[in-house]
């Protein structure tokens, strides 16, 4: 009798020898690497120091002070040689296990991990074995496949899946699905709202958590001890545990919020109460419709305070000497977005007047040549824009010094007393200014 059960003890533990896989996780800077790990009975893991103090602590939560309630406790020794093994442990008992590094505030810096140790047997279904099995998943089912999601819910992972059930589907609006399911690129992004990367089992989500979907959206988690909901559905079945991850049934579709379309350059100078003498200078040397159509443009916004500050009559005179003003709006103007976090100190910069603009950067301040930068990175449709204090001259542009309101520009007269363009060439014209002032000039060559 001895001998047969001997003979199936060595039977056993050659089977369980078998199957054992030995599996890695790495120890760094505040992680775990791979923070969740799925494994069977039998397995056996390793943990390498990546480099710091680090220990496995699979007893007493670090940051609560009470059990892990794991199958079974364990804790290691603290090393800090980089490249040594923290732990080894072999799992012979099936379940969830949760640990942490104890070192200092690690724990609190994010560094935990799960384990789930499966019993050798049955293979767990995947998470898309468990939608198409699902009495109540048949529309997500029929959506998976549609958007050729199944493969990759079937083989990949591993995930977390927010299932909506069929009664969730058929409380979105008459005609939603069907329009879904003619809308692929919809359809997908939707689904993949309902996805996160890695297996989120329910004890690892608290109250006020945000999680970022395969759509590389928000989800946020409400808890109120006992019920989880996310955004605003509840979630009615939690942690069905599949091969590849977790599913999770909610009794909601969850949509992902629409970005608010960003107003283009033009709209957010017109829409400023700081920046109406910007707003007539655009419209007056017609760069509006540039500024509020396509293409990508970095404004440098002067201020109303800003203009205010030149010599008296100098934005009058500028208002009526078109050529002028619009050389100095470009000025203003990159042909390129350029956020303020890829300006560095130095930079010299080409504006759409083909003139150069340099930034200086003194620590979370920028300057524009002698322009403060007083709030930078107004996102756009068609590119960015960055308020100034000071009107941005260029060094080829008429010198607006000598503006003021006693001598400006007002028109040409030739000898007949006719108007005419102050470029007119081949005869004399007489150029008159606001005080009185001409002056007698002929223009041999263009």
């Amino acid at each position: 009798m001895n001998k047969i059960l001997l003979t199936i003890t060595i039977a056993v533990s050659a089977f369980l020898n078998m199957k054992a896989v030995n599996h890695t996780i790495y120890a760094g800077a505040y992680y775990f690497s791979p923070e969740a790990l799925t494994i069977n009975v039998g397995d056996q893991v390793t943990w390498i120091n990546d480099g710091g103090f680090h220990d496995v602590n699979a007893d007493l939560n670090s940051q609560t002070g009470e059990s892990f309630n794991n199958p079974e406790s364990f804790q290691s020794n603290t090393t800090n040689e980089t490249g040594a093994t923290i732990y080894i442990h072999t799992f012979t008992i099936a379940g969830t296990y949760f640990y942490d590094c104890s070192v200092g505030s690690h724990a609190a810096q994010g560094m935990v991990g799960m384990i789930v140790v499966g019993e050798i047997g049955p293979e767990l279904p995947t998470i898309m074995d468990i939608v198409a099995e699902s009495e109540a998943h048949n529309t997500l089912e029929a959506a998976i496949n549609a958007a050729e999601l199944n493969v990759t819910l079937d083989t990949g992972g591993p995930f977390t899946l927010f299932a909506p059930t069929d009664d969730a589907f058929a409380a979105l609006p008459e005609g939603t699905v069907a329009g879904l399911l003619e809308n692929i690129p919809a359809l997908t992004e939707i689904l993949k709202h309902h996805v996160v990367g890695g297996a989120v089992l329910s004890t690892n989500l608290n109250d006020g958590d945000v999680i970022e979907t395969l759509n590389g959206t928000n989800l946020t988690v409400t808890f109120d001890g006992t019920t989880y909901v996310i955004d605003m559905a509840t979630v009615t079945n939690a942690n069905i545990e599949a091969s590849n991850g977790v599913v999770h049934v909610i009794d909601m579709v969850l949509i992902p919020a629409e970005e608010p379309e960003l107003p283009s350059i033009m709209d957010i100078v017109a829409e400023s109460e700081a920046h109406m003498t910007l707003e007539a200078a655009i419209n007056a040397a017609e760069l509006n419709e540039t500024l509020d159509g396509e293409g990508t443009y970095t404004l440098f916004a002067p201020t109303d305070e800003a203009f205010a500050a030149l010599p008296e009559g100098t934005v009058d005179a500028l208002l009526n000497d078109i050529p002028a003003l619009t050389e100095i709006l470009l000025h203003h103007v990159v042909g390129s977005v350029a956020m303020a976090q890829n300006l560095n100190d130095g930079d010299v910069v080409e504006t759409l007047n083909e003139t150069n603009i340099t930034v200086s950067v003194d620590g979370t301040t920028y300057m524009i040549d002698m322009a403060t930068v007083t709030a930078a990175d107004i996102e756009a449709s068609n590119g960015v824009v960055h308020v100034i204090d000071m009107v941005l001259i260029p060094t080829n542009a008429t010198d607006i010094t000598n503006y003021n309101k006693t001598e400006i520009y007002m028109y040409s007269l030739n000898l007949l007393g006719e108007k005419v363009n102050i470029n007119t060439t081949g005869e004399l014209i007489f150029d008159i200014y606001t005080n009185g002032k001409i002056v007698k000039k002929i223009n041999l060559t263009k």
